[in-house]
C-alpha cells in the first residue's frame, strides 16, 4: 500500500443478504424434499430370498396384518416366521443353534426402500420391491458367503 492512498472497504448490500437468504432457503428445501422423497416412500411389495432364490413376494399394503412362514436350510428342515403389519415387515427370532446372534430379528420392523433384513448364517434376505414380480434391476446381483 502506498502512503496517502485511501482504502475502500466493501460493504454488504441488501442484494447480498437476499442472495444468501435465497441460497439458504433453496438448500433447506432441497434437503427436505430429499428426506420426504423416493428413499422414504412406503413400498408395496417385499421379496424374500433364501440362498439367492426368491421364495416369496408379499404385499405390504397399509392396513394389512398377517404372518408368513417359509422353510429354509439344505433340506428345508428349518422354519422362519415373518410378521407384516401396516406396510412394514419384521422377522421373528430363530433358534439360537441356527442363528446365534439374531441380527435378522434384532433389525426389527423395516418399512422403507433403503432398509433390508439379512440373516447371513442362513442366507436369508428380505428386501422391498416397487411392483410385483420385480424388474431385472431388482434381482440380486451377487452373493458372498
Amino acid at each position: 500500500m502506498i502512503a496517502g492512498e485511501k482504502v475502500t472497504k466493501l460493504k454488504i448490500k441488501k442484494a447480498d443478504y437476499m442472495l444468501v437468504l435465497a441460497i439458504l432457503v433453496l438448500g433447506i428445501a432441497g434437503f427436505w424434499f430429499n428426506i420426504q422423497g423416493v428413499g422414504a416412500e412406503e413400498q408395496k411389495y417385499a421379496s424374500v430370498y433364501v440362498q439367492n432364490e426368491q421364495v416369496a413376494e408379499l404385499s405390504l399394503s397399509s392396513g394389512d396384518q398377517f404372518s408368513y412362514t417359509f422353510n429354509f436350510g439344505s433340506q428345508d428342515q428349518y422354519t422362519a416366521h415373518l410378521e407384516v403389519e401396516d406396510g412394514r415387515i419384521r422377522m421373528q427370532t430363530l433358534d439360537e443353534d441356527i442363528c446365534p446372534k439374531h441380527i435378522c430379528s434384532h433389525t426389527g420392523w423395516i418399512e422403507y426402500s433403503y432398509e433390508k433384513i439379512v440373516c447371513l448364517p442362513n442366507q436369508i434376505m428380505i428386501t422391498f420391491n416397487e411392483s410385483t414380480r420385480g424388474s431385472d434391476s431388482e434381482e440380486v446381483d451377487g452373493v458372498t458367503y
